[in-house]
């Protein structure tokens, strides 16, 4: 287990090293997650990747779940202070001696709030799901939901609150993995 965060928590930091990343960590009375985002337009001059994104995190509770995602995020364009996202996400977890791998669909917006005198705020929804097919080895399907509002406290510094709800249903039985509040921080390099 430490060398598996131990890995993450090298990979979050490369990730880091780049532009239009973060780098975050939240907690609850449970657990504990670690996760970190970057801009695929590092990898090419072509202005079309900017809007890619490559994401890791890691929820160490009774058992550990990892989950590493690709995804599109955008602004229509009359409206810059809504964006959405689109993507895949690999999870991997395990419970009770029953391995779960699944490959659920990501879809995602964020607001920004303006909220008078206080720091720029964002509010931001994410549902993840993997129905049977994009399930494999002892999964049966998989559901995620977050509810987070940030708010910008110092430069490239947010803190956050949020809820999540992630089920991992099994084949041979249903498993509610985590249902509960969280707060955290995130270094922000836009």
């Amino acid at each position: 287990m430490k060398k598996i965060i131990l890995l993450l928590l090298i990979v979050n930091l490369d990730i880091f090293a780049f532009n239009r990343a973060s780098f975050g960590l939240n907690i609850n009375t449970d657990d504990l997650e670690i996760e970190g985002r970057t801009s695929l337009g590092f990898t090419t001059n072509n202005p079309v990747y900017r809007n890619f994104y490559f994401d890791a995190n890691l929820i160490n509770s009774e058992d550990t779940l990892m989950g590493f995602g690709l995804y599109v995020e955008n602004s229509p364009i009359n409206y810059q202070n809504l964006s959405f996202s689109i993507g895949l996400r690999s999870i991997f977890t395990k419970n009770g001696g029953n391995d779960f791998t699944a490959l659920p669909i990501i879809l995602g917006a964020k607001a920004r709030m303006y909220l008078g005198n206080l720091p720029k705020s964002n509010l931001g929804l994410k549902f993840a799901y993997a129905p049977s097919p994009l399930s494999f080895q002892d999964a049966s399907n998989y559901f995620e939901y977050r509810i987070e509002v940030d708010m910008n406290i110092i430069q490239n510094v947010d803190v956050y609150l949020g809820y999540r709800n992630i089920d991992t249903d099994y084949d041979t039985r249903d498993y509610n993995y985590n249902d509960a509040f969280y707060v955290g921080f995130k270094f922000v390099l836009d």
